[in-house]
């Protein structure tokens, strides 16, 4: 299979196509990334009993062609009849959770994920069309704006999602989310949407800006060798850390600050409003010491993952913001020939 992760495409399908392969790393980064506190990664399962690292590599293949069809739908949109586009996209949207739990025995994996990233997609998408229609004359050629794909998932999404509580806020509530705004006023994701996805916004890409251009600077890449020397799983050779593991550390790094300021629904559901705010209390000061890109950090982290297995937490949510943030940095690369 061609690599899909270069800049350029000359045609529609071939666009497609690359925003697929693209949807599949980055919720194959999410699941990669390794150790993580609480989740399933390639060492353990964290807090979960019902699920597995195979789990997660069948569901991401389930699910990626229906976030494909979600971008697509995007694509045949405009801005404005993105509320149209939006409804479209919940009953597609419906179509991929059957999917998933199709292909993992009927086990959640990535339903928060799929609301997410088919809002963002679905916005992708739009900004796409029109791009293209006045080809190389927007945008120098660039295809992608991230803040112009979270302010078009918040325009599609917004009023919609308004409705959806004033609904909830007449009945008794049902699913975890509904109970959770029912007792807490947590809105969730839907209300990370109605005002354009903060979290990734102001801490998501920051984050992993800010540890890419760590993996860029050779001299913070030495002292970020000299400080990880006892990592035997991270180093080879005259201490070098290797390419593939810089993209895990970046990963777990940017979890771990999303972590520390994300009010996780999933945390809730599982645990409790006190055990929210100690989950974000440890991933800060893990922060501090350098997340992943440190020793210490490491360590902490793997700590932290025992004590989360202890408590049954599990930061599905700050999980499902690392994979969309991952996949906004590889759709803003993209451009048009």
């Amino acid at each position: 299979m061609r690599d899909r992760s270069r800049a350029e495409f000359h045609s529609i399908e071939e666009l497609k196509e690359i925003v697929g392969w693209n949807v599949r790393n980055a919720l194959l980064g999410e699941v990669y990334a390794t150790p993580k506190p609480g989740l399933v990664d390639r060492r353990d399962t964290g807090s979960h009993k019902d699920m597995s690292y195979e789990t997660f590599l069948a569901s991401t293949e389930a699910i990626t062609p229906y976030m494909v069809e979600m971008f697509e739908a995007g694509l045949k949109g405009s801005k404005a009849d993105s509320e149209k586009v939006f409804l479209g996209i919940r009953k597609t949207g419906i179509e991929a959770e059957n999917a998933m739990y199709a292909a993992t025995g009927n086990v959640n994996t990535h339903k928060g994920m799929i609301f997410t990233m088919g809002i963002l997609l679905a916005a992708a998408g739009i900004i796409a069309g029109e791009r293209l229609e006045c080809n190389d004359t927007c945008n120098n050629g660039r295809l992608f704006d991230i803040g112009e794909i979270l302010e078009t998932g918040r325009n599609m999404s917004y009023r919609i999602l308004e409705k959806d509580f004033i609904e909830m806020e007449k009945r008794e509530p049902k699913s975890h989310g509904e109970k959770l705004y029912h007792r807490y006023g947590e809105k969730g994701i839907r209300g990370q949407a109605m005002e354009g996805f903060p979290i990734i916004k102001d801490i998501g890409l920051g984050a992993m800006r800010t540890y890419l251009g760590i993996v860029g600077d050779e001299s913070l890449r030495a002292g970020i060798s000299e400080r990880a020397t006892l990592r035997k799983d991270l180093i080879y050779g005259e201490g070098n850390m290797r390419d593939e593991h810089f993209e895990n550390a970046v990963n777990i790094s940017t979890l771990i600050q999303i972590m520390s300021k994300l009010n996780d629904t999933n945390v809730l559901t599982r645990s409790s409003y006190e055990d929210m705010e100690w989950l974000k209390s440890e991933s800060s000061e893990i922060v501090k010491m350098g997340a992943a890109f440190s020793e210490e950090g490491l360590s902490a982290i793997e700590e932290l993952n025992v004590k989360c297995i202890e408590k049954n937490i599990s930061p599905g949510g700050a999980a499902d913001i690392l994979a969309v943030t991952i996949l906004l940095l590889k759709l803003e690369g993209l451009s048009y020939v």
